[in-house]
């Protein structure tokens, strides 16, 4: 006797009209439901009266820094608009941070499962892997794009900001606002994810002969506002910068904490810039001057490079670097060193 929809169903533990979306191809239905019901119909051999697409699967893995990353959310969102657009399958799989404690020549065993049931991979932050591990999926022609990570594979696609341009940008907008004294706030050190914005703010200064504000960088212990509002504490007790230029607007938010419980006025004695956009920038008080990413593009893209290169599979590997947009609002001003209320440590 052949497998009935009510079969599937019934092995899936969902409705009847449930199983009917899914086959429909239609978009309200759940990635999980979506998922069971596939497996139940494989499972069962049921041949439903109108042929279904074939539909690839990807797998999202998400590097554990990624939790506390702001920029996580909205690229997640345009991988799912993608996925929705090319009608694709997608799990995800949130990786531990003893991921990398794993041999290098293999995958944990959770990883690999997931692997071994994708057509395409996507990287979401820094996941530390060995070439060994790329030559596998090169191998199992299972291609792979690295988001907002570190990409030193020859063997993957890689999208990434143009972090140089962008903090080189902001070096010179502050310069020509008089600045000299310029500070930068970076996230978590042990964090890879960021390495090439620190870079890139060292690379900025010293392109603008302002050799002086390499003393000038503090790391913070997380990425939200505390951690903000803590390193900038600690900068603005030992020096006295004109400006400070963060990691991204969470910590620039915590910064405006730290300036104005040191008595400091922004922008009129000190100029704050944030990275990243995010809606908290523009409801800053005074309105936050940030770097726009177009972070939900970086997801879009991933997926449509992954699903043009399982279309093609002799296609080389793709490198994007996205361009960014310096947003200028009111926490940025022409310098006013001398009229800036002297620090505790400065009486």
């Amino acid at each position: 006797m052949k497998p009935t929809m009510q079969d599937v169903a019934d092995l899936a533990q969902v409705s009847r009209a449930t199983v009917s979306r899914v086959l429909a191809d239609s978009p309200n239905v759940s990635m999980d439901k979506r998922t069971l019901v596939l497996e139940a119909v494989e499972k069962l051999g049921y041949q439903p009266h109108k042929k279904l697409r074939p539909r690839y699967q990807l797998l999202l893995c998400i590097a554990p820094a990624q939790r506390t990353d702001p920029f996580h959310e909205h690229i997640f969102e345009g991988i799912q608009d993608a996925i929705r657009t090319h009608k694709l399958k997608l799990s995800k799989l949130q990786l531990q941070a003893n991921t990398s404690k794993h041999s290098h020549k293999q995958f944990p065993p959770s990883m690999a499962r997931a692997i071994s049931k994708a057509q395409g991979l996507i990287f979401l932050g820094n996941i530390p892997m060995s070439e060994q591990q790329y030559l596998h999926l090169y191998q199992n022609k299972i291609p792979a794009v690295i988001i907002h990570g570190i990409g030193n594979s020859q063997l993957c696609s890689y999208i990434g900001i143009d972090e140089r341009r962008a903090m080189i940008e902001v070096v010179n907008e502050l310069t020509q606002l008089g600045h000299r004294r310029i500070a930068y706030i970076h996230g978590p050190e042990a964090n890879l994810d960021h390495q090439e914005r620190l870079r890139a703010f060292k690379l900025g200064v010293l392109s603008a002969h302002l050799a002086d504000s390499l003393k000038l960088i503090a790391l913070a212990t997380s990425w939200d506002q505390q951690g903000g509002y803590e390193a900038a504490r600690r900068l603005l007790t030992t020096h006295a910068p004109s400006a400070i230029i963060t990691a991204n607007d969470l910590i620039a938010l915590g910064a405006y904490k730290a300036v104005k419980e040191a008595g400091l006025r922004i922008p009129e004695d000190i100029s704050v810039v944030g990275f990243g956009d995010l809606d908290c920038a523009k409801d800053a008080d005074p309105p936050l001057s940030t770097i726009t990413v177009p972070l939900q593009s970086l997801g879009k893209w991933a997926v449509a490079l992954l699903y043009t290169k399982i279309a093609d599979r002799d296609l080389a590997p793709a490198r994007l670097t996205v361009p960014t947009i310096y947003r200028s609002r009111q926490s940025t001003a022409q310098t006013s060193t001398s009229m800036r209320p002297r620090l505790r440590n400065e009486e």
